[in-house]
């Protein structure tokens, strides 16, 4: 019995070595494999992370394009809103022409306004009937400036809305005394509505209203006023002067458009 349990000593002493290495073998084969196991698991991280990126970058670059589609259509957009706002604005007063007989009256010993809701495309003819009233050899065309105006006017017909603001504001310093000047200071107002100078269209429409109480742009004055107003994001204003459009000028087409503009007004700030 005492000889075997020396042997069982022996024994274990023997082998107590060898499972020791096994042990530290063990251990170092599973370091190994969590080792790679975290290498795997931070690759796919990186790659994850890399396709996000990639999938961002993309993103972005619809993004630019789609921005890039919009800008081209919103100034197509506003370059048709000027031409049909224009084109509006002549075939209204076409058809002022067209409902009544132009009303001429002498203005502070000053050549005869022609009447300024008649269609700016006739103002031409109307003033060569009024010229011939004239004394023979009177220069009223060139102290009423009417080659300036036409010009001007035709400059604003074309598109060129800043050369035409120019030609317009210079019109009343060059022409002091010219029956053309309500219209010349409308029209410039209306080519800065159209260029979204709605400061200055405002000013140029006030000069129409305070200075030139009997001409018939008045009215359009007051309303393209009230819609530069209405730009501006002043709406109380917008609505005060479009109702004084409509108590004030009732039965025109100018009232009408300020009733159309007000039922919109109402119906975008509900």
């Amino acid at each position: 019995m005492k000889m075997l349990t020396q042997k069982a000593v022996v024994i274990a002493m023997m082998l107590s070595p060898i499972m020791s290495n096994v042990a530290v073998a063990d251990e170092a084969a599973l370091s190994q494999r969590i080792d790679r196991l975290e290498r795997i698991i931070q690759g796919q991280g990186l790659v994850s992370l890399l396709g996000r990126v990639d999938q961002q970058q993309n993103e972005i670059k619809k993004l630019n394009g789609d921005n890039e589609t919009l800008r081209h259509e919103i100034e197509s957009m506003k370059k048709q809103q000027r031409e049909l706002y224009l084109d509006i604005d002549k075939r209204l007063e076409a058809q002022a022409t067209a409902a009544q007989t132009p009303v001429i009256a002498p203005q502070d010993n000053q050549a005869p306004l022609p009447n300024s809701t008649a269609s700016d495309a006739g103002l031409e003819s109307v003033d060569q009937a009024l010229n011939t009233q004239q004394p023979e050899g009177a220069p009223v065309a060139v102290e009423n400036g009417e080659a300036a105006y036409q010009s001007a006017l035709q400059v604003l017909r074309s598109g060129q809305y800043e050369q035409a603001v120019t030609a317009l504001s210079a019109f009343p310093a060059q022409y002091p005394q010219s029956s053309y000047l309500p219209n010349a200071y409308y029209w410039q107002g209306e080519a800065n509505y159209v260029l979204r100078h709605f400061e200055a269209a405002i000013t140029a429409f006030q000069t129409v209203i305070d200075k030139y109480p009997a001409s018939t742009k008045v009215a359009d004055s007051m309303l393209k006023q009230g819609f530069s107003q209405y730009e501006l994001g002043n709406v109380d204003a917008a609505k005060l002067t479009l109702n004084n459009v409509m108590q004030q000028y009732s039965n025109t087409s100018a009232a009408k458009l300020a009733k159309v503009r007000l039922d919109r007004i109402t119906e975008e700030t509900r």
